[in-house]
């Protein structure tokens, strides 16, 4: 297993901008499928979807998750900028 790992481990610093490619449409993924998954959260529960619970139960289960994408995603850019412009220079 160890064998296995510790290359991936030493990819991303390999070959940065594909892991920031793929990673960036990973996120973006992630990102298109919150609205569904948020909506569908809220009809799972014993709340009606169009009712003010429902509709304050689906903009938290939509927004928390949005800015925390948002957050990580502005740090994992800068992170690999960095490392690319200290790898050049």
């Amino acid at each position: 297993m160890s064998t296995i790992s510790a290359p991936l481990r030493r990819w991303p610093s390999q070959q940065p901008l594909l892991f920031l490619a793929l990673a960036a449409a990973a996120w973006f993924v992630v990102y298109q499928m919150l609205l569904p998954t948020s909506e569908a959260l809220v009809t799972t529960l014993p709340v009606d979807p169009d009712s003010r619970r429902g509709g304050a139960l689906q903009f938290f289960f939509y927004d928390t998750p949005k800015v925390l994408l948002l957050l990580t995603g502005i740090v994992f850019v800068i992170l690999i900028v960095g490392h690319v412009f200290n790898a050049v220079l």
